[in-house]
């Protein structure tokens, strides 16, 4: 009998005792968790949940917006979420297909005062943004990334002190130099440029940079980064006879080779596009580099128009190189068929370099232009690859990349001598 009453009011008490809110007594750094890995719209809505969900959504440290539906609520929807805020915003990203000019100066205000360290602003390429002079008053940014816009700098811009990475892209900028912006960023770390146009010197003084990448229309190029590991460097064109005459005006002084990649004392990595080749080749190529490459262990170049000063200007570079070990190389489709390579190799006397391959282990020959290269360009593959199979003794593989006939390649070679016995040739679908 007493069993069964003490039985009934366990029952009871099971039936009184309120329920857990697990969802609510998350740890705050487990919610903060949750709430970053949500799209904008989901976390303003976790406010429902409790009182604690809504004070952790409006001090997410980081807001990133990806609305194109429509400007108009893109921007009310902005507006909504800053006004909510009551603590610093860290990181703020926007990605829009509509410039929102007409909101994006009251938003860099509200961010200044919040303590923006990362900022990210990327638009579309068929109507740009202005970014206002408020962006170069967040003086605490730490990271900016930036696209589709036009950036007119302000007389009193002292720069990013505490800035480490910058990345701009389709942009256009007026009131001061890519140089002098990059060189008022004392502690860049890492830079990125792209689809930009500068007129005549492109000059870029960055004592810590150590990431780079260049890929836009400029006429010279001067690298001051002594810290430099990895570099992309891409020029859009040089067929306009402004970068001959450009040139030509420096004749005599220091190489293009020289002036872009001598200072280059620590790079490790370095990838040079064929327009970029064209424009080192332009002018007197130097006996010999002001620096040696000790760090720089794997290269991919393209070489365009296979001429002896192009040649003479790959093989100065590959003189400054001692212990490079992967070299992935892309030529063009359109050579001179009655100066084979091996001539033109002889002609710029490659063979008293063939020593400095003395550490290389891979070379991938890339295809990416035109995929019936491989049946135009056979008997020209087939000299470099045997060239390079008798030049370099510790040869591991020789990778054909992206050709139709890669299996007819390696077949044709089978029978050439190869200074390194471990020397394996093979065959990649793609770019590695």
């Amino acid at each position: 009998m007493l069993d069964a009453r003490s039985s009934h009011l366990d029952e009871e008490e099971e039936e009184e005792r309120p329920e857990v809110d697990y969802i609510s007594n998350l740890p705050n750094d487990l919610r903060q968790e949750i709430l970053l890995k949500l799209p904008i719209r989901e976390l303003a809505r976790t406010s429902i949940l409790s009182s604690k969900w809504k004070d952790s959504w409006i001090s997410v440290p980081s807001l990133i917006f990806e609305e194109n539906s429509n400007e108009s609520r893109l921007i009310d929807m902005v507006d909504n979420v800053l006004m909510a805020r009551h603590s610093s915003i860290l990181q703020f990203k926007l990605v829009s297909k509509y410039p929102c000019n007409t909101a994006i100066s009251r938003w860099l205000l509200f961010l200044h005062e919040n303590g923006i360290k990362d900022l990210q602003l990327n638009f579309s390429d068929e109507e740009r943004c202005s970014i206002p002079f408020l962006f170069f008053s967040c003086h605490a940014l730490e990271r900016v990334n930036i696209s589709c816009c036009t950036i007119n700098v302000p007389d009193y811009f002292q720069g990013f002190k505490l800035l480490r990475t910058l990345s701009l892209e389709k942009f256009e900028l007026t009131g001061i130099s890519i140089g002098n912006l990059v060189s008022s960023c004392p502690l860049l770390e890492c830079l990125v440029l792209v689809d930009f146009v500068q007129e005549g010197y492109l000059h870029i003084v960055a004592s810590n940079l150590r990431d780079m990448k260049i890929d836009g229309d400029f006429h010279d190029l001067c690298l001051e980064t002594p810290k430099l590991v990895s570099a992309n460097i891409y020029l859009h064109s040089v067929d306009d006879q402004s970068y001959e005459l450009f040139s030509v005006a420096k004749a005599g002084k220091e190489s293009n080779l020289t002036r872009a990649l001598g200072c280059l004392h620590n790079i490790q990595k370095l990838e040079l596009d064929g327009e970029f080749m064209q424009y080192l080749a332009m002018g007197p190529t130097p006996k010999n580099l002001p620096t040696i490459f000790n760090h720089l262990t794997q290269i991919h170049i393209t070489i365009w128009a296979l001429d002896e000063n192009e040649i003479a200007t790959a093989l100065c570079l590959f003189k400054s190189v001692p212990n490079l070990k992967v070299l992935n190389i892309q030529f063009g489709d359109y050579w001179d068929e009655d100066r084979p390579l091996v001539q033109t190799l002889q002609r710029s006397k490659a063979t008293k370099y063939c020593s400095l391959f003395k550490c290389l282990e891979i070379v991938n020959i890339i295809n990416e232009c035109d995929p019936e290269f491989s049946l135009r360009g056979t008997e020209f593959i087939l000299e470099f690859a045997e060239f390079m199979l008798s030049t370099t003794p510790v040869l591991q593989k020789l990778n054909f990349v992206g050709f139709e006939d890669s299996m007819g390649l390696v077949r044709k070679l089978e029978c050439i001598s190869k200074l390194s016995t471990n020397a394996e040739i093979g065959v990649i679908s793609g770019k590695e």
